[in-house]
């Protein structure tokens, strides 16, 4: 294997292990290997996954295969292709949003179209007191 592919492969392991846990995070998932691995578990019809396993995904030492990528992304409700590669995460300012923000628009978009209304709606009445931040209007 060329040296260039060695040196990316903890990288990529890397990278890979913050989307897990952003994706955990959204979801309200304790970083858990033993949580992990039984979620995952009860989702797949794979051969199970060890809570060592799972916690070599959480810590960047290893990236599972593409078929428990796609169990896991379904699970998390994020996809597969983001998880595994980083991609379709949309313009700068959505990769600016704190885990908490990120779950706010998860929760968001949960809720059905009157009840956006709503939300958006109370959240631009209330003033800004953060100098220099609008609220919408």
């Amino acid at each position: 294997m060329p040296q260039s592919q060695l040196t990316t492969v903890p990288k990529q392991q890397a990278l890979f292990s913050k989307r897990l846990i952003w994706a955990l995070d959204i979801q309200g998932v304790p970083h858990s290997p033993t949580i992990v691995q039984r979620e995952y578990n009860r989702r797949s019809d794979q051969a199970p996954v060890t809570t060592h396993a799972a916690r070599k995904w959480i810590m960047g030492e290893a990236i599972p295969t593409q078929d428990r990528i796609q169990v896991l992304a379904e699970w998390l409700n994020v996809s597969a292709s983001w998880l595994r590669f980083g991609e379709e995460i949309g313009d700068k300012k959505s990769q600016d949003l704190t885990s908490q923000e990120w779950r706010l628009v998860q929760g968001f978009r949960l809720l059905t179209d009157k009840q956006q209304a709503a939300v958006l709606t109370m959240v631009l009445s209330i003033p800004s007191s953060r100098p220099g931040k609008s609220n919408g209007r």
